[in-house]
């Protein structure tokens, strides 16, 4: 880096960096309670320059990195955690996004997907014949696919890249990171029943930009949570039942049609992004069909008849779009092979394996979410038990977050007549 950029560098985004690296490291295990302490000091530096480039309107993608760390860090586990400054935090990012157009960058590129408003994001997908197989890896590959190991894929950089193309594409993982940060704080909104923020990087309308790594021609899970973000907003729009319908239908139509297309997969090439794609993918459906059930009962009857319709003639099978059993053990059966690392990771903290949740304490907020999932599961299934036993194994890192979920969960395993989760203070394994 040379001189003049060196000094075009936000003073937000150095201290945002040092906060984050810092907290990473502060858990127990390593720099404890005076690590936490010098992370949440350079974070207040690093939200106190934020503050003053807006006001001086010096707002450019640096100060929007520097906003994205530390809306991480506020969404993660430390001694200051307050869900107002969570919003806060997010509610900035999304400004200094929005004002600096980040989401349209490549709107005059002519592969990029744009929507119109108020409709559903939809992309276009491979043929979905049932005769079509996984052809990431050649068949006289030395690598034979592998589904039974875990595996994981960073986005390259093109070595031919300019400064401006490494640019624009730092800005593209900016905004769907953005997005995924947002979703994530969405879905705890919904879980604890909570009105979320009218976020506008939340509206697929507002994007005009190519999805992270698309130059390179890499699938990305972007675009599922720009779908499943639409499903959530429906759940609360003022429109005609008619409308709805047609949009709910579309939706859960694109979502099936992701999901036929993810099970083509054999290849494993990212096992994260492979489930990523699946978590959002179930989501979707989950809030669809929160979506149907808060119809009155008597047009509810009729929005199961006009969507039943609808997919009988489309050839989609036979009944509306609900997230039925079938779906719910499959979601049961993702989650549970995630828990089982997390369980042999609880087992060696002092370890590297235990850096998986020792130096990630921004995974709270998606434990508290799956959590809450299993919990409605059951609420709409009762015979799904599994459903209670996840969830306890789920519990034990979000106990700082969880009080609530952790009351809900007793009371259910006690209804089923399941042993209840451990206290709230049970001690972890020694290191």
């Amino acid at each position: 880096m040379d001189e003049e950029s060196r000094l075009s560098i936000q003073p937000a985004f150095i201290y945002a960096g040092l906060a984050m690296a810092t907290l990473m490291k502060s858990s127990e295990v390593e720099y404890k309670a005076p690590g936490r302490e010098r992370a949440l000091w350079f974070r207040d530096n690093a939200e106190t320059f934020i503050q003053r480039s807006i006001n001086s309107e010096r707002m450019d993608a640096s100060l929007a990195e520097a906003a994205l760390i530390i809306a991480l860090f506020e969404t993660s586990a430390h001694p200051m955690y307050d869900p107002d400054r969570v919003e806060q935090a997010l509610l900035t990012l999304d400004y200094i996004i929005h004002a600096t157009g980040l989401t349209t960058i490549d709107a005059r590129d002519a592969d990029v997907l744009t929507y119109p408003i108020g409709s559903v994001p939809m992309t276009d997908l491979p043929d979905d014949s049932p005769d079509r197989k996984c052809t990431c890896i050649s068949p006289d590959a030395a690598r034979a696919p592998d589904p039974f190991s875990s595996w994981s894929y960073n986005i390259p950089w093109h070595p031919t890249w300019s400064d401006s193309e490494i640019r624009d594409e730092e800005c593209r993982r900016l905004c769907w990171a953005s997005l995924s940060l947002m979703c994530n704080y969405v879905s705890q909104c919904v879980a604890f029943d909570r009105d979320p923020p009218e976020f506008f990087i939340l509206d697929s309308a507002n994007y005009a930009i190519l999805f992270p790594g698309e130059v390179l021609d890499r699938v990305s899970p972007a675009f599922r949570m720009l779908l499943w973000s639409f499903t959530n907003r429906l759940r609360t729009r003022t429109i005609s039942n008619d409308e709805k319908v047609e949009l709910i239908y579309e939706a859960w139509s694109e979502a099936q049609s992701i999901q036929d297309s993810l099970r083509v997969h054999t290849c494993n090439l990212d096992t994260t992004l492979m489930y990523m794609c699946r978590e959002y993918v179930y989501n979707t459906q989950i809030t669809i069909t929160q979506t149907v059930r808060r119809f009155v009962p008597s047009v509810a009857l009729w929005v199961y008849l006009r969507l039943n319709e609808a997919i009988s003639l489309q050839g989609l099978g036979s009944g509306p779009p609900i997230f039925k059993r079938k779906h719910a053990e499959e979601w049961l059966w993702y989650q549970d092979r995630v828990i089982q690392i997390v369980r042999s990771a609880i087992g060696n903290l002092g370890g590297t394996q235990g850096y998986q949740l020792t130096r990630r304490p921004y995974q709270v907020t998606w434990f508290s979410n799956q959590l809450s999932i299993c919990l409605l599961l059951w609420n709409y299934d009762r015979s799904l038990t599994n459903a209670l036993v996840l969830a306890k194994s789920i519990l034990l890192p979000v106990e700082t977050q969880a009080e609530d979920l952790r009351e809900r969960l007793i009371k259910a395993c006690t209804a089923e007549g399941i042993e209840p989760p451990m206290p709230p203070h049970y001690t972890l394994p020694s290191l």
